[in-house]
């Protein structure tokens, strides 16, 4: 008896698209068909079955294609593909114990080297059959961790319909072709999923972006060459482009936000500057694949916090009371086949996320509450409140009350050994002002006056786009020491 979930997973990866002459991929200004990714996935494949059947194999990249096509590859030999554009760390490869790395270049003349570290490899049974790829979380809420993602979640993602977005219309529009995607994603990020996989298992193509701080420019002229219609971007990035140059993301009819929160300050300043596309929010941990929650937003969307919204096609959602935290505020728990097998480390799965009864199931440790319209709105975390000077701050709390002030466009809170600081972001005009200084100040003595400030027109962002905390640290360090001169 055939199972169905195999046979469709087989029809993704041995689909009629690898041998296709049509454009599948676009990058650094040269264009992939079908058939030269399936012919890259096949290098790859014919490297992992020469040194025996890995159970893990590392694909190692410094093109998006290489990841691409490596993890095509590493599927069809029957491997865990864990994606890698050189970013990830000794740490991150001890927690997955790959069998295989294989350095794959893309281009006119693509090259697949393969290198078996030294030793006898574990047990191929180690890690469930059904695991194919690894997600790492960002590492904002604790360690970093490597999570196990099986086929059944890709497919549970490439079939969800509150995705689907055809000729940048509505999703219901039908007879539209298939849509093309910006990808600003990097592998070791879940938005990769969305921003390749997804696009590709569902007819579409991909056009590699440059990376903001590369070359933002260059963005309009390949979303006119190529009719770019979705484009997903954490939150910090949309900001920075939103503010700097609006005209870079002016033509795509869908933005989908993802990674942090997605603050009211960028909406309206998207507004403001024209831009009248479909704005969505997405909400996900990176244990439940890519997203498990969606928000679209009206054109005169006037609350003042943007919602998570509701739980896409296919997910299921618990709000649990946590026992603690801000009043009426629960827990979020996450349910169905987005939900991932568990985490990795040392080469095996350690942990897996499932409920009482067996089934698929994440405690976020993400605090919500249902605003009027039973869409849920972000409210903290449980590990969000910190302790300065022995007293407990709820940096969620303390963020949301910054952001309301005049001409503040956005707030993070964080902590190191010594220090805690409010980073907030406001208008240029505003870094020079002492009274929106002030009124700053005085709302973060509310909560503390340990607490220190610093006011900064644009965060630091990581290669995923998320907000670099490490860096804005550093230059709060050096400035302090500057100032005790």
């Amino acid at each position: 008896m055939t199972d169905p979930m195999t046979d469709t997973w087989h029809e993704v990866i041995h689909a009629d698209r690898w041998a296709s002459s049509s454009t599948l991929w676009v990058e650094d200004g040269i264009e992939y068909t079908g058939a030269q990714a399936g012919r890259l996935a096949a290098m790859v494949e014919e490297a992992i079955l020469a040194h025996g059947p890995a159970r893990v194999v590392s694909i190692r990249s410094p093109h998006k294609l290489g990841c691409f096509a490596g993890q095509l590859g590493a599927w069809r030999a029957g491997s865990v593909a864990v994606a890698d554009d050189h970013t990830l760390s000794g740490r991150d490869f001890e927690r997955v114990r790959p069998d295989l790395t294989l350095e794959v270049r893309s281009g006119p003349s693509p090259t697949v080297e393969a290198t078996a570290p030294p030793g006898p490899r574990l047990p191929r049974d180690r890690i469930p059959e059904e695991v194919v790829a690894v997600n790492f979380t960002s590492g904002s809420t604790g360690s970093r961790k490597a999570v196990a993602v099986t086929r059944g979640n890709l497919l549970a993602l490439f079939g969800c319909r509150d995705l689907d977005v055809l000729g940048g219309r509505d999703p219901d529009t039908s007879g539209e072709a298939p849509v093309t995607a910006g990808s600003f994603a990097t592998p070791t990020y879940d938005g990769w999923w969305f921003d390749t996989w997804r696009t590709v298992a569902t007819g579409g193509r991909v056009v590699c972006l440059p990376h903001v701080n590369d070359d933002v420019f260059a963005w309009p002229d390949l979303v006119e060459t190529y009719g770019i219609s979705r484009l997903l971007l954490p939150a910090a990035v949309i900001t920075t482009v939103v503010e700097a140059v609006p005209d870079c993301v002016a033509d795509i009819p869908w933005l989908f936000s993802g990674g942090e929160q997605f603050r009211l300050s960028t909406y309206r300043r998207a507004r403001q500057a024209g831009l009248r596309g479909h704005f969505v929010n997405l909400y996900g941990p990176t244990e439940a694949t890519f997203a498990t929650h969606h928000y679209r937003l009206p054109e005169d969307f006037s609350a003042p916090t943007i919602p998570i919204g509701r739980p896409l096609d296919g997910c299921r959602q618990t709000l649990r009371d946590p026992g603690e935290g801000p009043p009426d505020a629960r827990e979020l728990v996450v349910h169905g086949p987005f939900v991932c097998l568990g985490y990795l480390d040392d080469g095996v799965l350690v942990h897996r996320f499932r409920d009482p009864a067996g089934q698929p199931s994440y405690r976020t440790g993400d605090l919500v509450r249902p605003d009027g319209n039973d869409d849920l709105v972000f409210a903290g975390r449980l590990d969000g409140e910190v302790k300065v000077n022995g007293m407990r701050v709820d940096t969620a709390a303390l963020e949301q009350r910054i952001s309301t002030l005049p001409r503040v466009l956005d707030c993070r809170v964080t902590q190191d050994e010594r220090h805690t600081v409010a980073f907030v972001r406001t208008d240029p005009a505003a870094l020079d002002d002492p009274s929106a200084r002030d009124r700053i100040e005085s709302v973060v003595q509310d909560f503390s006056p340990a607490i220190g400030v610093r006011l900064v027109g644009r965060y630091p962002v990581k290669a995923g786009g998320k907000v670099d905390f490490r860096t804005l640290m550093d230059r709060y360090r050096q400035t302090e020491k500057v100032d005790e001169t």
